[in-house]
């Protein structure tokens, strides 16, 4: 059985015409990595003509295993959008769905399945048919972005994934915006609830500068960031989700699992992309200080 499943397509971004591995369920799976978790794989769908600079990264990454859903009509696009820091960014997505049943069920055994979107690729059906096959407690990530007929980057605003994913999910992660427009709440408070009564066992809101907030049906547990220098932030809402399912799986308490994973992202922005280290010391001391902030209402 596997510790961690990590399923969603990968992305890569281009930089003078060079092409560097990304999207959420890379990232999520690095973290996994470098947290030292060996029973870990990644599955996700991409053709022949991405296929081997995507092996040739997952082994520089650490990621011992892969299962690549073939994508016959290699259908991967180049996709422009502007960053939060009004950047022109290109990347290669693949926004090939993953269909039912085209995983093999050995993948379905895990203690954890993280559901990494980049573009749309995991739909409701693939959702329920994971939670109806397997055991495991099941994290999504929710990524409400697709392509525009300009192959440019644009935001989601309706979303009919909640009503067929009422109690499956362990987790439902989503940052303010995407938690505005699936519940059209703009207190985070309220979406959180309306979240957990839709989806989830559990809501985590990531909402940068002001922390995180986590959801369980009882309590609010609001998590403050550490206050750092951000070089890179891209990938950082999947490297706190890995940390804070590390943390589930060991039993730990909301509170602590969302320092460690509020540490682990602040560690991550400190670099660009994957050129992180996680220093154990050095992620403890960040949680004691954030763990002095904590707020449980």
């Amino acid at each position: 059985m596997y510790d961690v499943v990590v399923i969603g397509n990968p992305t890569f971004l281009i930089s003078n015409e060079v092409h560097s591995l990304s999207g959420p369920s890379v990232f999520s799976a690095a973290t996994a990595a470098k947290l030292g978790i060996e029973q870990l794989a990644i599955v996700g769908s991409l053709g022949s003509t991405m296929t081997p600079e995507y092996v040739q990264s997952l082994d520089a990454l650490g990621i011992p295993e892969y299962f690549i859903v073939t994508d016959e009509e290699d259908s991967a696009q180049r996709i422009k959008y502007v960053n939060e820091k009004e950047q022109l960014v290109e990347f290669i997505g693949i926004p090939n769905k993953i269909g039912i049943r085209t995983i093999p069920d050995e993948f379905l055994q895990a203690r954890a399945i993280l559901l990494c979107p980049s573009l749309q690729e995991i739909n409701s059906e693939l959702i329920e048919w994971i939670c109806n096959s397997s055991d495991s407690l099941v994290f999504l990530n929710l990524q409400l972005r697709t392509i525009d007929a300009g192959g440019r980057l644009e935001f989601i605003k309706e979303l009919n994934l909640i009503e067929k994913t009422h109690c499956f999910l362990e987790v439902i992660q989503s940052n303010e915006q995407e938690s505005f427009h699936i519940t059209g709440e703009a207190d985070p408070f309220l979406a959180a609830e309306l979240l957990v009564e839709w989806a989830s066992e559990i809501c985590i809101i990531t909402m940068g500068e002001r922390g995180s907030l986590i959801y369980n049906g009882n309590d609010f547990h609001i998590i403050p960031p550490f206050n750092t220098n951000s070089v890179d932030e891209l990938g950082a809402g999947s490297v706190y989700l890995s940390g804070f399912v590390s943390q589930h799986l060991a039993g730990k308490t909301l509170s602590e699992c969302g320092a460690y994973g509020s540490s682990l992202a602040s560690v991550k922005v400190e670099s660009n992309g994957f050129d992180f280290e996680i220093n154990q010391n050095e992620i403890k001391q960040r949680i004691e200080l954030i763990s002095e902030s904590i707020e449980i209402r």
